[in-house]
């Protein structure tokens, strides 16, 4: 293969990713004003310029296909952050994700009313943001875990409660934020981790 032939290729990968970049945040965007159900292809084909058909040559799966991904990403940047982290580490790296949302609030309250809309059992996104809930409640848990066993925090701990506290506490402090109270996020999710480590964050 020459080499001409292969930067062709490699510039319409670059072109090809590009482009799912731009559907994608047109169908965030779409999604956040008025909600999956009421949203369309078309209308997002619209926002970026394109055919509905063209669209569904980069996401396959049409509008779920395009929610799935909407979502994905997001917790895909979530997830690099802790990746890795055990115990302490773990707890000190939560509030860095918090830290990431803080000049996206349009983001987060896309993602609040699109978790608000999937509380319907019928809706496409009802299984990811069950599923979302488990994951994060059970990584918290594990971590509390290994807190106790390294030290970092009382060995009668019940991971389960604190792990459950800790998610409540962020999920309606995120909530407060959206309404337009002045809350420090990051600070405020810290503190109430420390709560329950005995070695400071």
């Amino acid at each position: 293969m020459s080499g001409s032939s292969v930067e062709y290729r490699r510039g319409e990968y670059r072109k090809s990713a590009a482009r799912r970049e731009q559907i994608l945040e047109a169908a965030f965007a779409v999604f956040s004003e008025i909600g999956y159900t009421a949203s369309s292809v078309s209308e997002i084909a619209r926002r970026v310029g394109m055919t509905q058909t063209g669209v569904l040559h980069h996401f396959k799966g049409g509008k779920t296909a395009l929610l799935r991904a909407v979502l994905d990403r997001r917790d895909e940047q979530a997830q690099a952050i802790i990746a890795g982290k055990r115990g302490i580490e773990f707890f000190r790296a939560l509030p860095e994700i918090t830290a990431t949302q803080l000049d996206k609030r349009g983001m987060v309250q896309a993602y609040r009313m699109l978790s608000t809309e999937a509380l319907n059992p019928e809706h496409p996104a009802h299984a990811h943001f069950q599923a979302r809930q488990r994951v994060v409640l059970g990584g918290l848990e594990t971590a509390f875990r290994e807190a106790v066993e390294d030290g970092d925090a009382e060995p009668d701990l019940d991971a389960h409660a604190a792990a459950l506290s800790c998610l409540s506490m962020t999920e309606g402090l995120e909530v407060i934020w959206l309404t337009g109270f002045d809350v420090d996020m990051v600070a405020d999710s810290r503190r109430h981790i420390q709560r329950f480590l005995t070695t400071e964050l």
